[in-house]
């Protein structure tokens, strides 16, 4: 803005992102701008500036300012990390291009080199780490205008790293060198290798440069401080303190120490620089405490609503249906008078709108009064009323917070798992090791529902109960193998999840997991289902070949991309694999969330009649119906196995085989609780909600920015396109979240008949105690985060883990309403048509 302010001529080239942020600055007709979200692409963004820089560098008076932004080197670390050949061939072509560009300079011309991040271990950055947040910059003239000020600058370590300045020092630096003001808002000091001339020892225009920039901070720091009415401090070491004595230093006379003048500038901006960040790191704790507040409050209404329900259950009474029946022949219809659920559901949402309508008024004009004058605290009290009113409701009809407390030990079991979760992000070292404790939690459940089954009357059950408990517990077990650390984590973690800890891609065994997850998958759902005998109708068909041909082209696709990087093939035409490749993850997608949610919708109940002659009575025919003991469950799995293979397609290998084991583990974990006749227990969702977070991790995801992996957009399109993109990408990061979310239905449908009552009211409170659980999380982690907000950790560690909590309780509230519910319902209707309405 100051360069256009100051009738400067500017052209840029490369990431459209500038022509985004400041449309109309540049010279359009030497400017060129490309797409900056494809990380597929290495080559089309910087090949375009290279092709036009060097016709600019020959129209010098056209321009004044030449900016080339290179996405190369970027691209090729998140999509291969930084030890990849595909990271050397980037790197070297960036070096010929700066020796180029270089030799066509002349001397009125300065070239500045720099980078605006870094990268981890394995390409990614987001982080906190040094590497992550430090950046080269490298400044060059022809004229030789540039020195060091101390020898020991002259030749760079072997680290590459000498002197660190500060991104806002670059700002004051630009400006003088281009003779424009500095902008007013600005803290940052020249960098004096850009002032000290040549031999390193101009003092005098160092001094000149940093008095120049101290002089606007000056002029900031009083309007600052006038706007707000604050006097500002003279004492000692304070920042008026130090502007007094460096003007001291000039009024001397003649034979002035100019580096002592420039150090004394230099220290009145570092102070005021340090007084900014401590002055500007000011937490809003009334909206804090509103916010913990109306999270909290939430939690208990939920609480309260879950735990207060009446479940109806199975109805196998023969003579209660034949009567049933009969009076339906008769004429006689059922009453169809509301039931005390639908009651207290049109209660609560009038009393949720009542309570907020007064709330809001109220905290807007109370905002007002006070001076804030913001929304969000109108909105907080809003909610708080509207949850207060809520619970009153409640209370009314006998729905109060001590039923929320469990009956059971396995209720307890869910209670401690989800306290002691929450309890332990008060801990920076707990919160680094989260998937260590999750994978205890699976192996304490396993162990303890081993014993339970003990009590089992029925020899084959208990052994049965022992087995899946066993199985859930070993299948964490395995999956804790594939591992992606964290920083933090280190040198007592290795990864597994890509190649090396050093890469983005995967090795070529891993290649290997995709197909036998599509070879073994399918035939467990099988082993699962024929107990039942609910392998029928639709079921042989989808899992036995829809299903299986899914994950073959998902294990199919990795070979392919993995191909393209690799350059096995070398004969093949540009991007050959990479089109084959996108058509092959768009197919499996569109067998998977389109024909897999349309067949879901209008296919018929898992089961089968087969007629036979009667051992009593030969003539007269035997009809038996294959499937009816798990008509529910069977037929509503096969709408979380629709999301299963999506969710694989955009996963890694390693991801995938973690997908495939809990897949297995929900399977078991529903054998356990039927068997343990737990299935109106809490302790089921809050499994499933375990093993959601546990996958998080093993699906090569971490509590911190840097894992989100950003390449998954590109499995199944060629460029960024809204709002297909951002979906991708959540299903990559939270898959094992809305598997989890997807599963939660069949806790209450596994081994259900046709007659179960009650269906959607039960699966709401199972879906409830999911939400809880990450309902509490996410209380916990903001609370923490609140209470912990000048903790060393916080950006790193505590900071993070909020936002991971609150943006996964978002994604299970629209998984199990959207999904859930919505195919529950289906799932009713479909086998209502058939069997009759329970």
């Amino acid at each position: 803005m100051q360069f256009r302010d100051a009738g400067k001529k500017i052209v840029h080239l490369g990431d459209d992102t500038w022509e985004a942020l400041f449309p109309g600055y540049f010279e359009g007709n030497l400017s060129r701008a490309y797409d900056s979200f494809n990380v597929w692409d290495l080559h089309t963004v910087d090949n375009g500036v290279i092709e036009h820089i060097f016709p600019a560098m020959e129209k010098r008076n056209d321009w004044d300012v030449l900016i080339g932004h290179c996405l190369g080197v970027d691209h090729a670390g998140h999509r291969y990390g930084p030890n990849h050949p595909e990271m050397t061939k980037k790197l070297r072509q960036m070096d010929g291009f700066i020796k180029d560009l270089a030799e066509t300079m002349d001397d009125d011309t300065v070239l500045i080199v720099m980078g605006d991040h870094g990268m981890d271990s394995k390409g990614d950055h987001g982080g906190e780490s040094e590497d992550e947040v430090e950046a080269a910059l490298w400044m060059y003239s022809p004229k030789g205008i540039f020195g060091r000020t101390k020898p020991e600058y002259v030749t760079p370590p072997v680290t590459a790293k000498t002197r660190p300045v500060n991104q806002i020092d670059l700002v004051p630096t630009l400006a003088l060198l281009m003779g424009i003001p500095i902008p007013f808002n600005n803290l940052g000091r020249p960098i004096e290798e850009a002032f000290a001339g040549a031999a390193g020892n101009s003092w005098a225009n160092l001094a000149a440069a940093e008095r120049t920039a101290a002089a606007g901070i000056k002029r900031y720091q009083s309007s600052y401080f006038a706007a707000r009415g604050i006097e500002q401090s003279s004492a000692a070491g304070s920042p008026n303190e130090l502007w007094d004595k460096a003007e001291s230093l000039i009024s001397k006379g003649k034979k002035q120490d100019w580096e002592a003048i420039f150090s004394a500038f230099a220290a009145y901006q570092e102070e005021n620089l340090q007084i900014c960040k401590a002055l500007w790191a000011r937490f809003d704790l009334k909206n804090m405490a509103i916010g913990i507040a109306v999270m909290a409050l939430g939690v208990i209404a939920l609480l309260v609503y879950i735990s207060n329900g009446v479940d109806d259950d199975v109805i196998d009474d023969e003579e209660l249906d034949l009567a049933e029946k009969s009076l339906e022949l008769q004429g006689v219809k059922p009453e169809t008078s509301a039931t005390p659920s639908d009651s207290l559901e049109r209660r609560l949402v009038a009393a949720a709108f009542l309570g907020a309508t007064p709330g809001f008024i109220g905290g807007v004009i109370s905002s007002y009064v006070s001076g804030a004058g913001d929304w969000y605290r109108g909105s907080g009290i809003a909610a708080l009323t509207s949850i207060a009113a809520v619970l009153v409701s409640m209370y009314e009809v006998q729905e109060t917070v001590i039923k929320i407390f469990p009956r059971t030990a396995w209720g307890w079991m869910a209670v401690v798992f989800t306290v002691s979760q929450s309890i332990g992000f008060a801990s920076n070292s707990y919160t680094i090791w989260e998937d260590s404790i999750l994978l205890f939690f699976i192996t304490t459940f396993g162990f303890v529902s081993a014993l339970s089954a003990l009590k089992i009357p029925s020899r084959a059950d208990r052994y049965l109960a022992i087995y899946h408990s066993v199985v859930f517990a070993l299948l964490g077990r395995v999956a804790s193998f594939s591992k992606l650390c964290r920083e933090e984590q280190m040198p007592y973690c290795t990864s597994t999840y890509y190649a090396s800890s050093t890469s983005s891609t995967s090795a070529p065994w891993q290649l290997i997991i995709p197909f036998l997850v599509s070879v073994i998958l399918p035939s467990i759902l099988k082993a699962y289902l024929q107990p039942t005998r609910s392998y029928e109708g639709l079921a042989p068909t989808w899992i036995g070949y829809v299903f299986r041909t899914g994950l073959f082209m998902a294990a199919l696709y990795w070979l392919l991309d993995a191909a393209d990087n690799g350059n096995w093939i070398p004969g093949l035409p540009d991007k050959t694999l990479k089109n084959i490749s996108v058509y092959t993850a768009q197919m499996v997608l569109g067998l998977a969330l389109v024909a897999g949610t349309t067949a879901f919708v209008w296919a018929p109940p898992c089961v089968s009649i087969v007629t036979s002659a009667s051992p009593t009575e030969p003539t007269r025919a035997q009809v038996a119906i294959l499937g009816y003991a798990n008509a529910h469950g069977a037929r509503y799995l096969l709408l979380p196995l629709n999301l299963l293979a999506a969710c694989i397609l955009l996963s890694k290998p390693m991801g995938a085989g973690a997908l495939g084991l809990m897949a297995w583990q929900i399977l078991a974990l529903l054998e356990v609780l039927d068997l343990n006749d737990l299935t109106t227990s809490p302790i089921g969702p809050v499994m499933l909600a375990v093993l959601g977070t546990f996958h998080f991790f093993k699906t090569g995801h971490q509590a911190v920015l840097s894992t989100i992996q950003w390449d998954a957009a590109f499995i199944p399109l060629f460029t960024i396109r809204y709002p297909f993109s951002p979906v991708v990408v959540a299903l990559n990061t939270f898959a094992g979240q809305i598997l989890a979310a997807a599963a939660v239905p069949l806790v209450v449908l596994w081994k259900a008949g046709p007659r179960r009552r009650g269906v959607l009211e039960a699966v709401s409170r199972a879906l409830g105690v999911f939400v809880a659980y990450f309902a509490v999380e996410s209380l916990a982690t903001m609370a923490w985060a609140g209470h912990l907000r000048r903790h060393l950790m916080l950006y790193r560690v505590f900071g993070p883990r909020f936002m991971v909590a609150a943006v996964v309780l978002l994604v299970v509230d629209v998984v199990g309403i959207v999904v859930s519910l919505t195919g529950v319902r289906c799932n009713t209707m479909a086998i209502g048509e058939v069997f009759g309405w329970a």
